[in-house]
Parts: structure tokens; C-alpha cells; sequence
């Protein structure tokens, strides 16, 4: 699978990396897997060297429909993208902007920021409360 991941439970975050080129098919078996292991709520760390983005406008809206789909049940947990070159940067950047998702994404260059942003702060549980009951 071109999105490989790992689980650390004691501090409650995903590791993943993305090889080659991901598709649409590929953030959806990975979302799957996410939702079985029932770690939407944890904070996840995307390492996107080794990848490239082949996805349509369409595709990406698919994708943001499904993961504001779980924020109406569920906390999800923050994002930190690691994409050290202007363009895989600029990749998930148009990719953040097209999924439209309430939960926090940021983009970084090197994985130590990442992880400091990651562990950084609690999310703000008031706030998944509050969207939660402005959703139904």
C-alpha cells in the first residue's frame, strides 16, 4: 500500500508515509484503517517526501466530505504534514484548502516541528462540542 502507518498509543499519534504517487483509493483505505483502529481522535504526522498527490478536484472534495463526515461524531485529531519540498509544500497545501475540514492541518518542512506543533497543545474539546451540536 502506498500509505504506510503506525500507531504510538501512549502519546496517541499516527505515523504515516506516502510512497510513490497517492490516489484518492489510497486515502481511503487509509482512512478506513484509521477509523478500525479507532484512532480518528489522535494526532497524525504525514511524512510526504517519497509521494506525490494525483488527485482531481473531485477527488479531494470526496475526501473532505468524509472526514467532516467523522467530525460530526467523533474528535479528530490534529494533522502535521511533512513536506520538506516547495512542491510536495505547495501539494498539501491546495490539498488542506480543498478537504475543507474543521480539525487542524499544518504543513511542515522538517519532522521536528512537526511533532513539536503536534504535542504542543490539547485540541480544544469545547470546540468539537460546539460543532457537534450545530451539526445535528
Amino acid at each position: 500500500m502506498p500509505i504506510t502507518w503506525g500507531v504510538d498509543h501512549d502519546h496517541r499519534i499516527v505515523s504515516a508515509t506516502g510512497s510513490g504517487v497517492l490516489t484518492k483509493t489510497d486515502f481511503d483505505g487509509y482512512l478506513d484503517e484509521l477509523a478500525a483502529a479507532a484512532t480518528l481522535s489522535f494526532g497524525k504526522i504525514f511524512h510526504m517526501d517519497n509521494c506525490r498527490l494525483e488527485m482531481s478536484k473531485e477527488d479531494l472534495v470526496s475526501i473532505g466530505a468524509r472526514i467532516r463526515s467523522h467530525e460530526v461524531d467523533q474528535l479528530m485529531g490534529r494533522v502535521a504534514v511533512v513536506a520538506a519540498s516547495d512542491e510536495l509544500h505547495e501539494q498539501a497545501e491546495k490539498f488542506n484548502a480543498k478537504v475543507l475540514a474543521a480539525r487542524p492541518l499544518r504543513v511542515f518542512r522538517d519532522v521536528a516541528s512537526a511533532f513539536a506543533w503536534l504535542s504542543d497543545a490539547p485540541i480544544d474539546r469545547a470546540q468539537f462540542v460546539n460543532s457537534r451540536s450545530m451539526a445535528r
